[in-house]
């Protein structure tokens, strides 16, 4: 069995893709790239299909707003022990 992988050419990420631009005038340029150094590619990609940019694109999921509730507080046995012995309790 044989496994092809891509890696970037840049940095050598992996997963990557690889493009290849011809331009009209007969120039050929054929990289394999991570999806950090594609970004500029994939955006004029989208630009000039019409698409929605990424950072503009509506929101999976709306983010959860943070709780007032305050967090519990965790305290170990040996600490509870020597609150017992001072003869304080949990404040709260």
């Amino acid at each position: 069995m044989k496994i092809q992988v891509i890696a970037c050419d840049r940095d050598r990420e992996v997963p990557a893709r690889t493009y290849e631009i011809t331009v009209s005038d007969g120039r050929t340029v054929k990289a394999d790239l991570c999806a950090r150094h594609a970004e500029p590619i994939e955006a004029l990609i989208r630009e000039l299909a019409g698409e929605q940019p990424a950072e503009e694109a509506p929101a999976k999921a709306p983010a959860r707003k943070s709780s007032s509730r305050r967090r519990p507080v965790i305290t170990t046995l040996e600490e509870i022990e020597a609150q017992k012995k001072r003869g304080g309790g949990q404040s709260g």
